[in-house]
C-alpha cells in the first residue's frame, strides 16, 4: 500500500518569522490563529517548512485583525532584515544588480513554491516572480502584496526611498489587491489580474545575468537544471532563454543540436519530471497542479500530458495508487 501523498505546497517558516515582529508589536492574537491552521507557535529551526495553504489561511484570518498596510509594512521591515550585512545576501558595496543576483539565488530558502528572475520584456529589464498558489485562494493577496513591498523597498535602497516603477504587474485580482496600493505607490500603474508579477526596473540596460560565461563552455546539465525550475513559467521559451544567455535563437539551437537534444525536448522533459513528482508525491487536486504547471486551463493540461505520456493526469495518478 502506497505512503498517502502530501502536498508538496510549502513555504519556509522564515516566511512566518518575518511577519512575527509586527504581530507581536500590534499584540494581534497569532498565535491562537496559527492554532487554528495547525501551524507551530513556536520558530526556532529557519529550515523548517510549513503547508502553504494554512499559512495563507492564517494571513487572510490575521489580516482581518491588523491594520490595512501589514503586508506593505513587514514588507519593508523585510527588505531591511535582507540588507543586513550580517545575514550574507548582500555584501559591503554590492550595486543593486548584484543585490539582486542574491535574491535570486537564495530565493528557495524563503520558499519552495516560488520563483524569482530577472526577464527583459518590452525592453525593459524587470524583476519577475510567481508563486504556485492560486491568485484566488484566500490569504493569497497578503502575500503577493508582501512580496511586491519586500521587491519596491529593497530596491529603493539604491534607487531612493521616493523611487516608484512605471508600471507593475501582479497576479492578484483588482478586487482583491486595489486596497493595497496607496499604501506602496503614488503614480505606478498597477496592472492587475497578470500570469505573474513583474516590476520594471530603471538603469539596468547592461544587465545580463547568465551572459557572463560563454554558452559553448556551458554543460548542458546546466540548461537541464534551468528546465526544471522555469518550465512552468508562461515564458519560457527559446526566445527567453537565448536572451538569459546573450545569445541568438540560432546560435542556441546549434548549442543543442551539438548535444543532440533540442530545446522542446528539454522541456518536455522538465514538465513531465515536474508533473509527475506533483502527480505522485501529493494530494493536490489535478487542477491545482495545472495551474502550478502554468496552465490556466486543466483540459490543455491533460491534452498536454497525455500527448507526451499516452496517459492523462488521473491516469497517472491512478496507476501509482493502484501499483
Amino acid at each position: 500500500m502506497p505512503k498517502t501523498p502530501l502536498s508538496l505546497l510549502l513555504t519556509s517558516s522564515v516566511s512566518m518569522r518575518m511577519f512575527l515582529p509586527y504581530l507581536e508589536r500590534n499584540k494581534l492574537p497569532w498565535r491562537q490563529k496559527a492554532k487554528e491552521e495547525g501551524l507551530p507557535l513556536e520558530y526556532p529551526d529557519p529550515d523548517e517548512w510549513l503547508p502553504l495553504k494554512n499559512y495563507a489561511w492564517f494571513l487572510k484570518k490575521i489580516a482581518v485583525l491588523a491594520s490595512e498596510n501589514m503586508p506593505i509594512e513587514v514588507g519593508r521591515e523585510t527588505a531591511i532584515e535582507f540588507k543586513r550585512l550580517e545575514y550574507g545576501y548582500i555584501k559591503a558595496g554590492d550595486d543593486l544588480r548584484q543585490a539582486l543576483e542574491s535574491m535570486v539565488v537564495n530565493s528557495p530558502s524563503f520558499s519552495r513554491q516560488t520563483t524569482y528572475w530577472v526577464e527583459k520584456l518590452n525592453q525593459h529589464w524587470c524583476l519577475c516572480n510567481k508563486g504556485e498558489l492560486h491568485p484566488s485562494f484566500p490569504g493569497n493577496e497578503v502575500i503577493e502584496w508582501f512580496r511586491l513591498s519586500f521587491l519596491i523597498h529593497l530596491c529603493r535602497h539604491w534607487l531612493g526611498p521616493d523611487w516608484e516603477p512605471y508600471h507593475v504587474h501582479i497576479m492578484t485580482s483588482e478586487k482583491m489587491g486595489r486596497k493595497y496600493e496607496p499604501y506602496l505607490f503614488k503614480n505606478t500603474v498597477v496592472i492587475y489580474g497578470q500570469p505573474f508579477l513583474k516590476v520594471e526596473l530603471p538603469f539596468m540596460d547592461a544587465f545580463e545575468p547568465l551572459a557572463s560565461v560563454p554558452l559553448k563552455s556551458r554543460d548542458i546539465q546546466e540548461i537541464k537544471l534551468l528546465a526544471d525550475s522555469y518550465c512552468h513559467l508562461p515564458t519560457f521559451n527559446l526566445d527567453w532563454l537565448a536572451s538569459l544567455f546573450g545569445v541568438t535563437n540560432k546560435t542556441l539551437y546549434r548549442y543543442f543540436k551539438n548535444h543532440e537534444t533540442s530545446f522542446a525536448q528539454i522541456r518536455n522533459e522538465a514538465v513531465l519530471k515536474k508533473a509527475h513528482t506533483l502527480l505522485t508525491a501529493s494530494d493536490d487536486t489535478v487542477s491545482d497542479i495545472a495551474y502550478r504547471m502554468g496552465y490556466n486551463d486543466v483540459s490543455n493540461f491533460n491534452r498536454a500530458i497525455k500527448r507526451l505520456t499516452g496517459k492523462t493526469p488521473a491516469q497517472i495518478r491512478q496507476t501509482i495508487i493502484a501499483d
